[in-house]
């Protein structure tokens, strides 16, 4: 009985039956499914993250458990197999659509921080980094949203932004026909210069309804 069962379910339905369970248990409030979904993300981190598996990394850092996020970045283990990741499209891609999702305030420290030291690692070479994943005005407001002109520019999260805005900051389009790069420049430079300038606010360079909005 149990081999006709199994015979007659697709390694899809399976991974799909699989995907709900897990989905249910991360979004429990009780104590039975937090501490299943702690595990969970202590299992992942044990199992290492790589190029094929990150996605199911990436998609824990939508759950707002705070517990959960703990167990997973608290070490900084995963941020340390993410620099090693091969980069690509995908991963740069999802970093942003996750910013998107989340506002101000409505981020743990440590998901907010890790997915900024990806983003400030790929694009250290700005110029490599842009080629690679041309971002857009509206990525750059994603990031530049969680600037905080209520801490110091040396605040940790204020300092990978400013990084990432001072790299690409300088990206010119003298060694390319794509002339989107020079706005993208002005505008990085543009944003930092706000929170820099304390005559300045942020709504002068980000559209106020990003600040408010998620995507």
């Amino acid at each position: 009985m149990r081999e006709r069962l199994i015979d007659s379910w697709t390694e899809e339905d399976i991974l799909s039956i699989h995907g709900d369970i897990v989905t249910e248990f991360m979004k429990s409030n009780e104590d039975h499914g937090i501490n299943a979904a702690v595990e969970y993300a202590r299992y992942l981190k044990y199992r290492g993250l790589d190029n094929q598996n990150y996605p199911m990394f990436l998609d824990l850092l939508l759950h707002e458990n705070e517990e959960v996020i703990y167990a997973l970045l608290a070490d900084g283990v995963i941020f340390d197999q993410f620099k090693k990741l091969q980069r690509t499209h995908y991963l740069v891609n999802a970093c942003f659509e996750l910013l998107k999702r989340f506002l101000p305030g409505r981020i743990f420290d440590l998901t907010l921080e890790t997915l900024l030291r990806v983003l400030n690692q790929h694009y250290r070479n700005a110029q490599v980094g842009y080629s690679l994943y041309p971002l857009s005005i509206d990525e750059l407001n994603s990031i530049g949203k969680f600037l905080d002109k209520s801490k110091p520019q040396t605040d940790d999260l204020n300092r990978i932004i400013l990084d990432i805005f001072s790299d690409l900051g300088e990206l010119s389009s003298k060694d390319t026909e794509d002339h989107r790069i020079d706005r993208i420049g002005a505008h990085a430079n543009r944003i930092r210069s706000a929170f820099l300038d304390n005559k300045a606010t942020l709504g002068e360079a980000i559209p106020e309804g990003i600040m408010t909005t998620s995507s």
